[in-house]
């Protein structure tokens, strides 16, 4: 190889020795590199990488996530609550409880009982709004003179579910002062005929009945008032109970009148109102007890549907209630609470009385306690 083949051409012509290609290909990988560590200690305090997130003060990197927290409040208790009423409060977003249910309602002067053990989801999806659904299981049990002389009757299945979404408009201005003003909230309801009602057995005389069979809307007004050391429920609302078709045998929602043929039913516009007193002895264990009322009555007339051809009928309870908190703290907290609720009036609705309890399981988000 002669000499001319270790040069090569520049432009206008000339050459360059492989010495001098050498020493500009290091003068420029130094230049790259000083100059990439020289930009990057002047820019340090601008990158900020994945492990700076907790450190992002002004929230530009990851959104604000302030405005999700509930509105604490210094007094407020996690308690098991009253069986009828609701509450106000929704559910922070990421928080969630399970509660079953035992209502074991008692009418002894029609030789009926049915115990409805409703197993509920409650969770916080979005900041001021919740979602809740009830499914509730059924064991009925029917004697004389539900049933001939001598004979009992059991059967077992599954009740109409019910669907609601809670959207929270204010939060309790005070928990020390009655006047203030309170946690107020519009539930919106839906219940889905899943209980059985078609075909009913003749032989069970009605027991194996579990539902109504009617699509309903309902819209309720939830009010809480903490005035430490007590609270105030209230709760009242309409349901529109939707057309159904039915066959013999069917029971009323009065639970005394039954078909005696196939027919269409329109059931009246239902009143729902409820309240509770609650009394909080222990803050810690949340421990304390309530004294709730509750009643219903359904009307001759439909909303939607006008007149109706399902009897007309009302009733009012009262029930004393206990209630206490274990555990009381960590991410899962378990409260319990147990009543009885009494007939105080009803008309052209059977006397009833409705041991109760329940039993919430929750689990606490990033964002805080339960609302209810």
């Amino acid at each position: 190889m002669d000499k001319a083949s270790t040069n090569f051409s520049l432009p206008g012509g000339k050459k360059c020795p492989w010495k001098s290609l050498f020493l500009l290909v290091f003068c420029t990988l130094f230049l790259f590199i000083g100059g990439r560590e020289a930009f990057a200690e002047d820019s340090s305090q601008d990158l900020t990488p994945p492990s700076a997130f907790e450190k992002d003060e002004n929230h530009d990197l990851v959104p604000d996530l302030l405005p999700l927290e509930p509105a604490y409040l210094p007094w407020g208790p996690n308690t098991s609550g009253p069986f009828f009423t609701g509450t106000a409060e929704v559910e922070p977003v990421g928080s969630f409880f399970l509660e079953p249910y035992w209502f074991d309602y008692l009418q002894p002067g029609i030789g009926f009982s049915s115990l409805s053990m409703p197993e509920r989801l409650s969770v916080g999806l979005i900041q001021n709004w919740e979602f809740d659904i009830s499914v509730p299981f059924v064991v009925n049990q029917g004697t004389y003179p539900t049933t001939p002389v001598g004979q009992t009757t059991n059967t077992f299945g599954m009740g109409d579910t019910l669907i609601w979404i809670k959207n929270q408009l204010t939060s309790d201005g005070d928990v020390y002062h009655f006047w203030a003003r309170p946690a107020l909230t519009v539930e919106y309801q839906f219940t889905l005929p899943t209980g059985h009602f078609l075909n009913l057995n003749p032989q069970l005389y009605g027991v194996d009945q579990t539902g109504d069979g009617t699509f309903d809307e309902g819209v309720y007004l939830i009010l809480r008032k903490h005035f430490k050391p007590f609270m105030f429920y209230l709760q009242v609302g309409d349901i529109i109970e939707n057309p159904t078709q039915v066959g013999s045998g069917f029971t009323f929602n009065n639970g005394l009148t039954v078909t005696q043929a196939p027919q269409s039913v329109v059931n009246g516009n239902l009143l729902y109102y409820a309240g509770a007193f609650e009394h909080v002895v222990n803050d810690t264990w949340g421990a304390g007890y309530l004294l709730e009322f509750f009643g219903e009555s359904q009307s001759g007339q439909s909303l939607l549907f006008g007149a109706a051809n399902a009897p007309a009928w009302s009733y009012f309870w009262l029930a004393p209630e206990v209630e206490v908190t274990w555990p009381y703290e960590g991410t899962v907290t378990v409260t319990w609470g147990a009543g009885v609720a009494l007939p105080v009036y009803q008309s052209n609705y059977p006397q009833t009385y409705t041991p109760m309890g329940t039993v919430t399981i929750y689990y606490n988000g990033p964002f805080g306690y339960r609302g209810e």
